[in-house]
């Protein structure tokens, strides 16, 4: 998709005029707002390998109907620029996403009262300037893409058996505004995520990558620091070891098995590793290596050779130097 603002409409028709009057403290006419449609968002893996479902992107369309329209997602009456007066989810059957799912937007029409304040915000939509979006909005719940579980190990964006990680977004629970960005996240219409909220909302943050992003950015209470974001960090470096040792282990205990009981298939035996912790890694593959060492004993060629040395010893004595 080329920019996220689809088109600008000009002046709404009678059906769009009857919509935005629900939110207007009086009847306007269609030569007194200027209306465009925007791409809120998508179901396609985002810059930070996080992708809405189709059913989550269809909860949003609820949801967003009604809301403002911000400037860099400062939330106050002064970067107020323009309101959602309908949205719906639409179908493109023949594209795909990279998770090979047929592709879906959330298209939104918007509006902007036409007065010699709002002069230059129409124009720099006309002209193009003001082209990305990004939305901000609540989910209840997170999935991994490989397991399925909400809380585990695997890092998004990272490949386990030739499958990239990626965080499922699914069930909606609010939707806050859209705003004007520079560089959205999603690659079409860029998104700003709040995981059960922030802390402003009294819900607790989903993730340690989502706690890390809100220290970033500032919406997390100044509190919350104190050397919290470095701590985190290092906790990422720590785990990231942790997922190298065990895909190193995993593939040791894949090669013992092999030899030690080739009966067992590649998946199940892929499906007994994954449910195993570390320490049962461990001792899964030191069972496999005596089990393979009883089957293929490694000998050293020469090991029988010994007693042959001695008795020879006395001959050799004449190549001694």
């Amino acid at each position: 998709m080329n920019g996220i603002i689809e088109k600008g409409a000009g002046s709404a028709d009678s059906g769009a005029l009857e919509r935005i009057n629900r939110y207007t403290r009086r009847p306007y006419k269609a030569e007194e707002v200027y209306t465009f449609s925007v791409v809120l968002c998508d179901n396609e893996v985002d810059r930070d390998y996080e992708c809405f479902t189709r059913g989550a992107l269809e909860k949003l369309a609820v949801l967003f109907e009604g809301k403002t329209g911000l400037l860099d997602h400062e939330r106050t009456s002064r970067g107020q620029s323009a309101r959602i007066y309908a949205a719906q989810v639409k179908d493109f059957p023949e594209k795909r996403t990279a998770r090979g799912e047929p592709y879906a937007q959330l298209t939104a029409q918007a509006y902007v009262p036409k007065n010699a304040e709002t002069a230059a915000f129409i124009e720099s939509i006309e002209s193009g300037i003001r082209k990305e979006v990004s939305v901000g909005c609540a989910v209840a719940k997170r999935t991994c893409s490989v397991c399925g579980a909400a809380d585990c190990a695997h890092q998004r964006g990272r490949l386990y058996d030739g499958e990239r990680c990626v965080r499922i977004l699914d069930e909606p629970t609010d939707a806050y505004e859209f705003s004007f960005v520079a560089v959205p996240a999603q690659r079409a219409a860029g998104v700003v995520k709040r995981f059960s909220g922030m802390p402003e909302s009294g819900e607790r943050i989903g993730s340690v990558g989502a706690l890390l992003k809100a220290l970033e950015t500032g919406d997390a209470p100044a509190a919350l620091d104190g050397g919290l974001t470095a701590e985190l960090r290092a906790l990422e470096k720590r785990a990231a070891c942790g997922d190298r040792y065990r895909e190193t282990l995993s593939a040791h205990i894949r090669k013992l098995s092999a030899v030690a009981q080739p009966e067992i298939g590649a998946a199940l035996l892929d499906s007994i590793v994954k449910g195993l912790s570390i320490e049962g890694l461990e001792e899964m593959a030191q069972a496999l290596h005596r089990m393979a060492g009883a089957k293929m004993p490694v000998t050293p060629q020469l090991a029988g050779r010994s007693a042959e040395k001695t008795e020879n010893a006395a001959d050799d004595r004449a190549f001694y130097i």
